[in-house]
């Protein structure tokens, strides 16, 4: 049996399988600590369930995959490169002068960290390798809608509770949150703050700014829609709106300020096109409009940015009357000179400490730093003064049994991966922003993912000042979307300038 009959044998057998791991797995990402997988994992807090039917996905994709001979995006490459200095990071700390800490060993350190890496690459390459063609993305965008709205029904609930009830929540929900997450509902942490199905607030912000919201603004902004309109509204723009009153509940400080950065970015790319559009629109009926001044349009430029800049302070100051930690950080007065002061006035100390840990480690080893997962064990060798007047540092010293993280990508890669893995994590992002710019130009569904893209890489510019986990797999799903949809694109110029070429060479007619 040749080659292209165990492969048409095989995706006839397992093409059902594959396809439903992919929708179970878009299904469940909105739940990202299940207890019961948790406890299988090592008690461990991120445990998707969504990896059990990657698992699946891979098992029976793989072979598929293998036998077509497509190769991987070129869009992988970088992060391929970035795999392979983490493990040669990791092989040579064993050579380091590593510190001990409370009786961890750095090969279980690392273990785990390769299988959170690992993990987070599989979500993308298998995102990326399976939604192959329109008709597999398109069905991608449903699953997210159908997904998110999941998240945005279940957390409405909890503000409804929270804003009514006063955060007490009934029975039911809290058992139904406890097959769902590892921390109860009926936790303080969920008496004010939305927490999703997720493990903490910040989660929900996380899964909500590098996943669906990118999604939906794209949508929004593009005009495009996964399922029938009605009344020319689309399921994206009202999961749009109820995702942003999701997002600004969760009181998440990086949340509010990723979303922040993706609409100043999607106001400074589309302010151009809304004032040509607003002036064809109107000069019909002021005609002095098609005879503005170059003063009179710097003019109407200024004030358009004075409204969006009403509109920001608006929404802040929403925030600050319900969030004491944005309505000290929007103080002005008494301002301490001291960056850990003013850390701890605004209640991100904590945050702070940590990240010091990784950029210290990063200072000492600053090509391939100390490999993944061992920053933790100079934690306390890098301890500034303010951490003694922290609850949380002085608990996690003294009882805590595990090795601390940094809580920051940005703070994690340079620290255990060095300037060589952080340059090839950079590169590979900045190698997908242009890919998203240039699936921009292209028809949909590519346009609304090329809009997504961008908005996703520039969330998780800041959300990354929170997170520090690979496992996470929203920015993994999201990236390899658009990798998909670049590779998809690349194909479909390809065979057009093979058809013009077959056009070219195609012999003249004798026939008059």
């Amino acid at each position: 049996m040749n080659r292209d009959k165990i492969h048409s044998l095989i995706v006839r057998r397992l093409h059902p399988v594959i396809r439903f791991a992919a929708i179970a797995i878009f299904l469940s990402l909105p739940i990202t600590s299940m207890p019961l997988l948790s406890r299988v994992l090592g008690n461990t807090l991120v445990a998707p369930p969504s990896v059990l039917f990657l698992f699946f996905l891979l098992l029976g994709w793989l072979p598929v995959f293998l036998l077509r001979r497509d190769g991987i995006p070129a869009e992988t490459y970088p992060l391929l490169v970035f795999i392979i200095i983490a493990i040669i990071s990791s092989a040579l700390a064993f050579f380091l002068p590593l510190p001990p800490y409370k009786g961890n060993s750095i090969l279980g350190e690392e273990i785990r960290a390769m299988l959170t890496l690992a993990i987070g690459a599989a979500f993308y390459i298998a995102t990326s390798t399976w939604f192959r063609d329109l008709n597999k993305l398109t069905g991608a965008l449903r699953l997210i809608n159908i997904s998110g709205f999941l998240i945005v029904a279940w957390s409405l609930s909890q503000l409804y509770i929270i804003l009514v009830e006063n955060g007490h929540y009934p029975l039911w929900m809290d058992r139904v949150q406890q097959l769902l997450s590892v921390r109860s509902i009926l936790d303080p942490v969920s008496k004010t703050r939305l927490v999703g199905f997720t493990y903490e607030p910040s989660w929900l912000a996380n899964q909500l700014n590098t996943l669906y919201l990118p999604f939906w603004l794209a949508a929004t902004l593009s005009g495009y829609s996964a399922f029938k309109k009605v009344w020319k509204i689309s399921l994206e723009n009202f999961l749009l709106v109820s995702g942003l009153v999701v997002l600004v509940f969760s009181y998440s400080r990086i949340g509010l300020l990723a979303f922040l950065l993706v609409l100043a970015y999607a106001i400074l790319r589309l302010h151009s096109f809304a004032i040509r559009w607003a002036q064809s629109r109107v000069s019909h009926r002021w005609k002095i409009l098609t005879r503005m001044s170059p003063l009179h349009q710097r003019l109407m430029t200024v004030l358009t940015l004075l409204i969006y800049g009403l509109l920001i302070f608006l929404l802040l100051s929403f925030v600050a009357r319900t969030d004491y930690r944005v309505q000290k950080l929007l103080a002005l007065e008494e301002i301490p000179t001291n960056f850990y002061e003013f850390a701890f006035k605004v209640d991100f100390a904590e945050r702070v400490v940590y990240w010091t840990n990784g950029w210290s480690v990063f200072a000492r080893y600053p090509l391939l730093g100390v490999g993944l997962g061992n920053a933790g064990f100079f934690f306390q060798e890098h301890l500034p003064n303010i951490a003694f007047r922290l609850n949380e540092i002085l608990t996690l010293i003294d009882q805590a049994p595990y090795v601390p993280n940094t809580k920051s990508i940005w703070a994690r890669l340079p620290a255990e991966t060095g300037i060589v893995g952080m340059a090839c994590f950079i590169a590979w992002l900045y190698v997908l922003w242009r890919a998203g710019r240039w699936l921009e130009t292209k028809h949909q569904p590519l346009r609304v993912l090329g809009w997504m893209g961008t908005f996703s890489i520039i969330a998780y510019l800041a959300e990354g000042f929170s997170v520090d986990s690979f496992a996470l797999p929203y920015i993994w799903v999201s990236l390899g979307l658009v990798t998909a949809a670049s590779a998809a694109a690349r194909r479909q110029v390809e065979a057009s300038d093979s058809e013009s070429v077959h056009e070219e060479t195609r012999p003249l007619s004798t026939s008059f």
